[in-house]
């Protein structure tokens, strides 16, 4: 049985992984923004500029970051990790040579998500025992 205790150490070092992505990405985008150019789908520069694209994803990823490490209302922000993981995937898929460690972060969110819905009692108790290993 996976007790509580190992299920919110789960849940600390998933938020914690998860929220270094996102910080890190932002730090690179503001030390290094050319790196980031190839990665910005061509539709997206048809509605807003570029610079205020990266200085908005930067934003948006580090309010992203200290949500999930608050904690609060935790399934929210794991599941939008996972949906940013897999948009930069879906629209960058000439760079998926590059970009397919993203898929495994997006299966971290999508884990998260899991472990926070199971705590709150959104999936019933005998499944989440299923979908858990036993030791």
């Amino acid at each position: 049985m996976f007790n509580m205790r190992k299920r919110d150490l789960a849940k600390w070092l998933l938020r914690c992984g998860l929220a270094f992505v996102f910080m890190y990405a932002t730090v690179e985008i503001y030390i290094h923004p050319d790196n980031f150019l190839k990665y910005v789908p061509k539709f997206v520069l048809q509605f807003v500029p570029l610079d205020l694209f990266l200085h908005s994803f930067a934003l948006m990823e580090v309010a992203l970051a200290v949500w999930l490490v608050s904690g609060w209302k935790g399934e929210y922000p794991a599941l939008l990790s996972a949906l940013m993981m897999a948009g930069i995937v879906v629209f960058n898929i000439e760079h998926f040579h590059v970009l397919f460690r993203n898929v495994a972060i997006g299966f971290a969110g999508l884990a998260l998500v899991v472990l926070e819905l199971a705590n709150i009692k959104k999936i019933p108790k005998k499944v989440f025992e299923r979908l858990t290993v036993r030791s």
